[in-house]
Formats: structure tokens, C-alpha cells, sequence
């Protein structure tokens, strides 16, 4: 039988217990060791390790520091860091002060920070924080932030700053200030990995943010925003009361920098793809600015194309359809000076970076629709008013449309005269409806040319007043064909089409102060080939067109034209007929301005073919009339003694009182020949023609017909 076992001797259970109270002493001493002299080193070591790096220049407090490595959490609460020196360094770092209430990090991989691999943290929460910047740090890294890491990288759950207050630039006059921020990011992967991801958003998978009240400076400008939001994962931007500012006022006055004032109550950005924005790409999906007012100044010199302003900073630049609702632009600067009411504007596929466009294209955009309210500006500043109550426009139907235009003297008929210091026609044009079809808006946009299929301008009215007592205008007229072919933008019209035109002229001459009118109604033309353009401009393919209307509204004319618009002689053919009338109808005109009336005279058909160019009208006209009789007038517009001596010999001798002189005898042709003065238009040309052929028809010798057309 054996022994019984011994039992455990006392010195080993001695020793036992001794072990387990000296590993639980141990403990207790790390812990009350961390607990009490950890965070207080911590926090000495990050206010030494900044005044160290930074060379005395920054100084750092912070009130409170408590880890929990338990729970690896750390919470540090009233940081300060502000400039207290210079140093080597003061150029490369700028005045800072910034202040953070509060800072809390919580699930920090730490024995990954120990083994130097990707580091995990759970949350970072940063809580009223300020910053102001006095300048942009010089001399910085370039590699990314990824590289410049202890550690391979981060990777946080979620970053939640909120209450941030940010400026940047001079104490007293920064040239940013955010107002309230809040700023929330998720899943942040500070790698090599998530910087490759093309689907982050810099080193994030979604970014919101919420900005109240902000304000930038720039050169000549200041902006102002009230509230700003912005989600990666809605892929929507919204910017709320936008106001720019310039700081000199909108004016004619041009300087080197254009200058804009903008009030913008609401811009939203959709389907932003702000992933790319990282990587120089901008590409959305609607953009759309809600009531933009805005006023500018064109500066002095054409300012860069948008292609050239925005290749530094995007490799690649995409919108998908940009929308304008209820918005107002007056541009200063140009003599036009256009202010254009309740604009309405959208447009489709622009691309602005890579230019492959189009030759289609509009403006960067595949098409655009644009409509407007009443527009107004000024033409021949200051002496003309011009403006509109409607247009349309769409480049995908080729139409554009204006409603109820007007162009209105801004003076006097004599104000006009005197400003200008000579004669001027004082015109004012009434056009309720013109309309392009087949307009080529891409041509006019990109090539500066105005092609269009038919050009239609329906029941307009243009009265003209001039006064003959100022000197005539010394420059050379330029409503000519050879004006045209010399126009300083392509033209090519394929047809013009004018319906139910009035014409009023009246003329002031210096015998009397009643002035002379003439009107022309029921006026329709139509033109054909109206173009600048040497492929389809020439000899072979003139322009053609007809013109029928009513004088005086009693006596219906009919024209035909022919003109090569680049032949430099201006050489051109008209040929039309005048229908039956009393000669009678002219007298409104002629006793004013010429001081002679007719008596009677009938008219039955008047045929008439002229050759005009640059030097004089000549051609044959054919009048058929019967009972021709003329009276001269004194300066009261009565027949004096002498005027009706004068009248009796003109009327006995001169005249022709019939053509034909007797039934059955051929019409006695009237020779026209009238030399052009340049300075007056090419209408002014017609008329001497006629009047001219008139007279020679009449009996009145050829050289004195010539003289009393060219009279002025």
C-alpha cells in the first residue's frame, strides 16, 4: 500500500500570491501612473513640440487634455495657437490665430500607431473652432498629404467640424471670411489606396457641408453670400443671396478689368460629380441660376475667351443643361448699352474643356433657347433710343423673333441737327414683328456672320424728318450696294421680306418754314440673295427684288432691282411703274420745298428704266399724262405778278401739256440723267433719276432737267 501524497508546500503558495499581488501593484501603479501624469505630459509635450518646430514663431495652449487608453479615446478642449515672434522662418509661416473649444478623437488604433501600420480611428469632432490666416504659407511640401504621413495611412469613420469660423488675408480688412461652418465627412482614407479611389471626394466617400455667411475680396470686387450647402452624395451645390459689388460704379467708362455687380437669389448644382473636382475635372448636370441681376462694364481690351481662363485650373469642363430664370442684364461700355429684362435662357450639352466642338455649336453648347421682356439701348449715342418688348430665340428650330421694336430721336429734329452739326435724318422706326428663319446662330456666334433664310418684318412704319437750313453732312453716305458688300460681318439672307410697310418723309426747306411730306404705304418688299458673301454674290447671282406700295397712298408704284453688292462701281438696275393718278398728289411736297405747285395734270402710266453706280442715274423714262400745268410760287406760296408771268411761259413754252400730244402718237421718252453726290444715300440717287427723266419727259431740256434734280 503506498504512501499518501504530500501536500503542496506553503513556500510555493507563498510565492504565488506574492506574484499575482505584485503584477496587480504593478498595474495599479501604470494606471494611476497614466492616469495621473499621462495627460499632463501629453499636453506639455504638444505645446513644446510646436514652439520647437516652428522656431518660437507659434505658441500653443491647450487648457485640458484627458486620454482613456481603455476605450482609446482622447478629448482636448480649449486649444489656442497665435504668433508670438519671428523667426528664420516668418516667411514661410505666416501670422496664425486660431482658437478650438473642443476636440474629440475616439477609437484610435493604437497598437497599430505602434506597429507603424494604417492607423483606424472611429470619429474625429472638432467643435467651434476659429481661424484667421494673415497668408498663404510659403515653401510648402508638394507631394500629397498621404505622403507626408508617419504612417503608411488613416483611416476615419466619420469628421464632424462644426461652428468653424474662418478668415484669411489683413487683420482689418480680410479678403475671406466664413461666417458659421459645419462640415461632415465620411469614411476618410488618408492612403496612397484612397487617393486612387475616383470615386472620393479628395480623400472622402461623401462630404456635406453647410456654410452661413461669407465674404471674399478681389481685385476691384466684393462678394457676399449668405448660406451655402453642399452634399457629395446628392451631388448638389445650392448658393443662396449672392451679392458681387464693384468698387466703382457701373458706368460707360471702360478701365483695364471688367466690373460687375450681381445680385443672384438662389444657384443650385446638380448631379456634380465633386469627385473630379480633385482631379481638375468639372463635369454637372444642371446648372440653374433663379432672378440673376447683373450690370457690367466691359473693360478696355477684350478680356480672355473662357477656354483660356479655365485650361490652368480644369483639364476638363462638362455641363449637361444650364437654366436662367427671371433675369435682368444691362451691359455698360458699349454704345449699344443694352438693359434687358426678364431673361429666360437654357441651354443643352456645353463643353467647354476638351474643345472638340461642333460646327454647330453655340456659345460652348450644342443648342440654346433664349427669351427676353423689354430690352433697351441706345444707337448713334446719344441721339438714338432703341428697345423691344419680346424676343425668341432657339438654335435647334433656327428662329429668332423681336416684338414691338422701336427706334426714337432722344431729341428735337433742330437738337439733332445742331448736335450733330450738319443735316441728320430724324428717323423713328415702329417694327412690330421681325423674324429670322433659318437663322445660322452658330455662324453668328463663332464666325461673326448673319445667314438666315428669310428675314421677315411685318407692318412696320418709319417716319423720317430732316430740316435743310444746317449744312449737309460732309461724311460719305454708306446706305449704298457697295456699302453693303462692304459691311464688316458676312451677310447672306436668302430672302428679305417686308408686308405692309408706311413710310412718312418730311423735309424742312430753308424758304419755308411748313415743311414738305410724302408718304409711301401698303409698301411690300421682297428681296432675294441679300449677301456679302463672294460665293454667292457676283454678276451672274446678283441681288433681285420687287417693291410694290402707294404714294401719297393714292398712286401705286411698282420696282424691280438688280445689284452685284461687290462691285466697287455700285453699279446697279432699277425698273418699275407708277399706275394712274393726279399729278396733284405731289403738291404736299413740292410747294414747300420747291416752291412751285401743280395745277393739273393726269397721270396714266409712268415706265421708267435706270442704270445707277457711283457717279450718276441715266437710263429712259416714259410718262403718259395729260393736262400738264404748273404754277410758280413767291416766298408766301402765292403767284405773285412775275410768278404768273413765269408760269405762263413755262406752261406755253416748255411744257408739254399731253404725252402723246395727241391720241395714237408714241409716248415722248424723257432722258433721266443726274450726277450722284456721294454724301447722300443711294434713295436719294433714285429719286433725282426720276426726276429727272420727269422733267425731260415734260419738255424741259435735258441739261436743265439734270440741274433741277441735283438741286439740293
Amino acid at each position: 500500500m503506498s504512501a499518501p501524497a504530500a501536500p503542496p508546500a506553503p513556500s510555493r503558495r507563498h510565492w504565488g500570491r506574492w506574484l499575482l499581488l505584485l503584477v496587480l501593484g504593478l498595474a495599479l501603479v501604470v494606471g494611476v501612473g497614466l492616469t495621473f501624469f499621462l495627460d499632463p505630459w501629453l499636453r506639455r509635450t504638444l505645446e513644446r513640440q510646436v514652439t520647437e518646430r516652428s522656431r518660437g514663431r507659434y505658441q500653443l495652449r491647450v487648457a485640458r487634455l484627458h486620454t482613456s487608453l481603455w476605450r482609446d479615446n482622447a478629448e482636448l478642449s480649449g486649444i489656442r495657437l497665435r504668433t508670438v515672434a519671428t523667426s528664420p522662418d516668418s516667411a514661410r509661416l505666416p501670422p496664425v490665430r486660431f482658437a478650438l473649444a473642443q476636440l474629440r478623437v475616439s477609437g484610435i488604433g493604437l497598437l497599430a500607431l505602434v506597429r507603424r501600420r494604417e492607423v483606424p480611428i472611429d470619429s474625429i469632432a472638432l467643435d467651434s473652432l476659429s481661424l484667421h490666416l494673415a497668408a498663404w504659407p510659403r515653401g510648402g511640401s508638394k507631394r500629397p498629404l498621404h505622403e507626408q504621413l508617419p504612417v503608411p495611412g488613416i483611416r476615419v469613420g466619420a469628421l464632424a467640424m462644426r461652428h468653424a469660423r474662418v478668415a484669411y488675408g489683413p487683420e482689418q480688412q480680410p479678403a475671406v471670411q466664413l461666417g458659421e461652418a459645419t462640415v461632415v465627412a465620411q469614411d476618410i482614407w488618408l492612403s496612397a489606396a484612397g487617393a486612387a479611389d475616383s470615386a472620393r471626394t479628395g480623400y472622402a466617400a461623401a462630404v456635406a457641408a453647410q456654410l452661413r455667411g461669407a465674404a471674399l475680396r478681389v481685385p476691384g470686387h466684393e462678394l457676399k453670400l449668405v448660406r451655402a450647402a453642399f452634399s457629395s452624395r446628392r451631388q448638389r451645390l445650392q448658393l443662396d443671396s449672392v451679392l458681387v459689388h464693384p468698387h466703382q460704379a457701373i458706368s460707360n467708362t471702360r478701365t483695364p478689368a471688367v466690373r460687375l455687380s450681381l445680385a443672384l437669389p438662389r444657384l443650385v448644382l446638380a448631379g456634380l460629380d465633386a469627385a473630379g473636382l480633385s482631379r481638375n475635372r468639372f463635369r454637372a448636370d444642371t446648372l440653374r441660376l433663379q432672378a440673376p441681376h447683373l450690370a457690367l462694364t466691359l473693360p478696355a481690351q477684350s478680356p480672355p475667351t473662357l477656354v483660356q481662363m479655365l485650361q490652368p485650373y480644369l483639364r476638363e469642363c462638362r455641363l449637361n443643361r444650364l437654366e436662367v430664370s427671371e433675369g435682368q442684364v444691362r451691359v455698360a461700355g458699349l454704345e449699344l448699352a443694352p438693359a434687358i429684362a426678364d431673361v429666360q435662357l437654357s441651354a443643352t450639352k456645353i463643353q467647354v474643356l476638351p474643345r472638340r466642338a461642333l460646327a454647330t455649336d453655340v456659345l460652348y453648347a450644342r443648342a440654346w433657347q433664349v427669351s427676353t421682356g423689354r430690352a433697351t439701348g441706345t444707337l448713334d449715342a446719344p441721339y438714338y433710343h432703341v428697345s423691344w418688348q419680346q424676343l425668341r430665340a432657339n438654335s435647334q428650330t433656327k428662329l429668332l423673333q423681336v416684338a414691338g421694336a422701336l427706334v426714337v430721336p432722344t431729341r428735337s429734329v433742330e437738337a439733332l441737327a445742331r448736335g450733330k452739326g450738319h443735316q441728320a435724318a430724324y428717323v423713328t422706326v415702329r417694327l412690330p414683328e421681325i423674324r429670322f428663319s433659318g437663322l445660322d446662330f452658330a455662324a453668328a456666334a463663332n464666325r461673326q456672320q448673319l445667314r438666315a433664310t428669310l428675314l421677315r418684318v411685318r407692318t412696320p412704319r418709319v417716319s423720317t424728318r430732316s430740316d435743310g437750313r444746317f449744312p449737309i453732312n460732309p461724311s460719305y453716305s454708306v446706305a449704298t450696294p457697295e456699302g453693303l458688300g462692304r459691311l464688316p460681318f458676312g451677310l447672306a439672307i436668302e430672302r428679305l421680306r417686308v408686308e405692309g410697310a408706311t413710310i412718312n418723309m418730311s423735309y424742312r426747306s430753308p424758304r419755308d418754314p411748313q415743311p414738305g411730306i410724302m408718304s409711301i404705304d401698303r409698301l411690300g418688299v421682297e428681296l432675294r440673295n441679300l449677301s456679302n458673301d463672294p460665293r454667292r454674290m457676283s454678276a451672274a447671282t446678283p441681288l433681285t427684288g420687287e417693291a410694290t406700295g402707294w404714294v401719297q397712298n393714292r398712286c401705286r408704284a411698282r420696282l424691280a432691282l438688280r445689284a452685284n453688292l461687290l462691285d466697287a462701281q455700285g453699279r446697279h438696275t432699277l425698273t418699275g411703274e407708277f399706275g394712274p393718278t393726279p399729278l396733284t398728289i405731289l403738291n404736299a411736297m413740292l410747294v414747300p420745298t420747291r416752291g412751285l405747285a401743280l395745277r393739273s395734270g393726269q397721270v396714266q402710266r409712268i415706265r421708267f428704266q435706270l442704270q445707277l453706280d457711283r457717279t450718276a442715274a441715266r437710263g429712259t423714262l416714259w410718262g403718259e399724262y395729260s393736262d400738264l400745268k404748273l404754277q410758280l410760287l413767291n416766298q408766301q406760296e402765292k403767284p405773285g405778278l412775275l410768278h404768273r408771268l413765269g408760269t405762263s411761259v413755262v406752261n406755253g413754252i416748255f411744257l408739254r401739256d399731253h404725252n402723246p400730244r395727241r391720241p395714237g402718237q408714241p409716248v415722248q421718252p424723257g432722258r433721266v440723267l443726274s450726277a450722284r453726290e456721294p454724301r447722300f444715300s443711294v434713295f436719294s440717287l433714285w429719286r433725282q433719276g426720276l426726276v429727272s427723266g420727269m422733267l425731260n419727259s415734260a419738255g424741259v431740256p435735258t441739261g436743265l432737267a439734270k440741274k433741277l434734280s441735283e438741286a439740293k
